[in-house]
């Protein structure tokens, strides 16, 4: 009897369920790159955004205990890096992963901190989310699988951006603030009033030059639209919007959060979509 009831305990040991290993915590600043992050990890992690509040500037931000704790809890942190939110470094365990898109981008001072928006840096960034995942144990296959159905949503974002190229390379658009300014030059657009909308990124005054070249490119309308960053406000900026308005130039809002129930691929596909329309409507 005794060798049976072991026997029925061996048995039942070898048939019960094994506990699956918990998610990976993945905490990132800004929820873009959590979104990014979990279509490449997929039920293996979970995410944590430190921001996910429209309108709420990263540069401006002042980190809350809370902020640090689920930092330091991560497993994996991901940060854009570029100036853009640097303050949470010092959270990160050093005994966790990072990466720090500005690094992979290969971002230098002077180039755009806003690289979830520049589909060649996201491309980098989600590879290298992949090489980490698997490191950490993650199944290689289906890691490898995910980054690639996303890599290929990325090439036909692209060939959407080629072909607006194909139509309207060179033509002159003005922008408020450069967010999302390497996806409109991947579009073939030149931003006439660089000066102006990196004095806004920088939160300095624009010089009297700058402003007067947003001026007239507006006044004379030797630009096709206008970027606006909703987030970002000032008397005037808000002029120079309501100067477009009334010369009923095509406004395209651009901002620097990823839009509450759309996926990253959905985003970028709605600002190509929006900037065609401006264009093919302007050029009628």
């Amino acid at each position: 009897m005794h060798r049976f009831r072991t026997l029925c305990l061996v048995g039942s040991l070898l048939t019960a369920p094994v506990a699956s290993a918990a998610p990976m915590p993945v905490v990132c600043v800004e929820s873009v790159w959590c979104n990014i992050a979990a279509q490449i990890g997929g039920p293996e992690i979970t995410t944590q955004a430190l921001i996910s509040t429209p309108g709420i500037d990263p540069h401006e931000l002042t980190p809350t205990p809370s902020m640090a704790r689920q930092t330091a809890r991560a497993a994996l942190v991901v940060l854009n890096g570029a100036t853009y939110d640097d303050w949470a470094l010092p959270f990160v365990s050093a005994s966790a992963p990072r990466i720090i898109a500005a690094q992979e981008a290969g971002w230098t001072v002077g180039d755009n901190p806003h690289l979830f928006l520049d589909p060649v840096a996201v491309r980098k960034v989600a590879t290298a989310m992949a090489r980490v995942f698997v490191k950490q144990g993650l199944d290689h296959e289906a890691v490898q699988q995910r980054l690639k159905a996303f890599l290929e949503q990325i090439d036909g974002l692209e060939a959407r951006s080629g072909k607006l190229r194909q139509t309207y390379d060179g033509t002159a658009i003005a922008a408020m603030e450069p967010v999302g300014a390497d996806l409109i030059q991947h579009m073939g657009l030149h931003i006439v009033d660089a000066g102006f909308a990196l004095a806004v990124m920088h939160h300095t005054e624009p010089s009297p030059r700058d402003v007067a070249v947003l001026e007239t490119a507006l006044d004379e309308k030797t630009v096709k639209l206008l970027i606006v960053n909703p987030a970002v406000r000032s008397p005037q900026i808000d002029r120079m919007v309501d100067k477009a308005r009334s010369s009923g130039m095509p406004l395209v809002m651009v901002g620097e959060t990823l839009p509450p129930g759309l996926s990253w691929q959905e985003w970028v596909s709605s600002i190509i979509e929006s900037v065609q329309k401006a264009l093919d409507g302007a050029s009628r």
